[in-house]
Parts: C-alpha cells; sequence; structure tokens
C-alpha cells in the first residue's frame, strides 16, 4: 500500500517531515478551518444537483499563511490551530481527517508544490467534465468499462454522452438506486466487485477523507484516475492521477 497501511497516515508522515526541516513546528501561525457556503465553493454553476446543494457535502477550506487548501466531507466543523495541533488530530475521526487534508493542501500551495487546491466555480465544473470526457475519448474506446466512483453529476453526464459502459457508485443513499443520464447509481459496497469488472476506475479524491481510498488503490492499483481538489496534496506525494482542469 502506498504511504502504508492507510495512505492519510503516510500523507501526514510525509507533510510533518517538510513541516520539520523548515523549522514551522512551533511557528506562531494558525490555520483557520471553516466550511463554505455552496455559493461560496461552487458559485452559480449550470446545474445544482451537485451534492454541495443537497446539503449532503461540504467544501471546507484551509487558510495558511494566506494560501488556501479545500477539503470535501460530510461531517463539517470549524477548527483554529496550528499545525502541531492538527498533526496531532486523531485519523479515526472524518472531521479531523478533513481538517487535516484541506491544512496540507493550504501548506503545499504555500510550498508551491500543488496547485489547483480551490475548487472551480461557475462554469467551472461543466467544462472540466467536458475536458475529462474529451481526454478519455482520445485514451479509451466507446467500449471501455468505466466505474466512477463518487457521484459527480456533470462528469457522469458527459462520460455517459461517449461510453457505453459505465457504472457508478456512490455513498449518499439519496442518490442510490436512481437513474442518471441512463446510469443507475450503486451503492459503495459494490466497489470491490465494480472495481474488478472496470478497465479504468475514476474516483472522487475526497476518498482520502471518507476512508474509502486504501481499498481504491489495493483493487484498482494503476487503473484508478482520481479527480478534484481534495486528492491534490496527496496526489503530488505518491504519484497518483489526477484530474482537476478547472480549479485554482
Amino acid at each position: 500500500m502506498i504511504g502504508g497501511d492507510d495512505i492519510l497516515e503516510g500523507l501526514r508522515d510525509r507533510w510533518w517531515k517538510r513541516v520539520l526541516e523548515r523549522g514551522l513546528e512551533d511557528f506562531e501561525v494558525h490555520v483557520t478551518v471553516r466550511g463554505l457556503s455552496p455559493v461560496e465553493a461552487i458559485g452559480y454553476p449550470s446545474r445544482t444537483d451537485f451534492p454541495l446543494f443537497m446539503d449532503r457535502e461540504v467544501m471546507i477550506q484551509a487558510d495558511f499563511m494566506g494560501f488556501k487548501g479545500q477539503a470535501f466531507t460530510d461531517t463539517p466543523m470549524d477548527y483554529v490551530g496550528d499545525l502541531k495541533s492538527i498533526c496531532s488530530l486523531p485519523l479515526s475521526d472524518s472531521r479531523f481527517r478533513a481538517v487535516l487534508v484541506a491544512t496540507i493542501n493550504a501548506f503545499y500551495r504555500y510550498l508551491g508544490l500543488v496547485e489547483g487546491t480551490v475548487h472551480c466555480r461557475d462554469m467551472g465544473p461543466e467544462l472540466c467534465a467536458k475536458r475529462i470526457a474529451s481526454l478519455f475519448t482520445d485514451l479509451y474506446s466507446p467500449e471501455t468499462r468505466i466505474l466512477v466512483i463518487g457521484y459527480q453529476p456533470s462528469i457522469i453526464h458527459h462520460l455517459s454522452l461517449k461510453f457505453r459502459n459505465i457504472r457508478v457508485t456512490d455513498m449518499d443513499s439519496n442518490n442510490i438506486g436512481r437513474v442518471k443520464d441512463g446510469i443507475m447509481i450503486e451503492p459503495h459496497t459494490v466497489n470491490r466487485d465494480a472495481m474488478n469488472w472496470s478497465d479504468v476506475v475514476l474516483a472522487t479524491g475526497s476518498s482520502i477523507v471518507n476512508g474509502s481510498i486504501n481499498e481504491i488503490l489495493m483493487i484498482a492499483g494503476d487503473k484508478v484516475i482520481f479527480y478534484g481538489v481534495t486528492i491534490a496534496s496527496a496526489a503530488y506525494e505518491f504519484g497518483l492521477r489526477r484530474l482537476c482542469f478547472e480549479s485554482s
């Protein structure tokens, strides 16, 4: 497994090493993390069926030295603290995992190691989805079996226009069993079977917060491509493929 038994533990260890190398562990700088409203997070996109607008997910944002990093979570919390306190947060709690990931994304942005740590807005999600579908069209045949882990309506719509064999799984019980763009949303409990069925897996980067990333990497391996801002720093540290075309 990349980064040990748990990729988030591995990311935290690498981040903290970078903090120590720069002597910032005792630096009197506070990281402020807060939840964003849907409009703050995504603006006014052309469609409103994103989880952010359904009160099922929240984008939290960390601010470190004026540099911002974000993470999706369904268990948001506000937090103010220094780097040492954030490093000590228990990873068994998804609220704290989200705070840690957002903070690392902001810190890596501060270091200039990553870009695209702030979610795209307005027409950005639609433009990003079109570019993802265009890239997949260049890389794969129409018969390619694609699994999308995490319901993202724009991505599903544009992929469905190009490919015949698509499965989608999600953790949100409100989505499961519904048909979107001709595709029935399946529960995340079938991820293992669906990953074995697939030729390529497009997985939400928020899997590093909800804890499903370890299974995804173990089973899908090189087949997986992540999308979104949440996975930015982990993708950098572990060489994971990531698509996030319109983020800033």
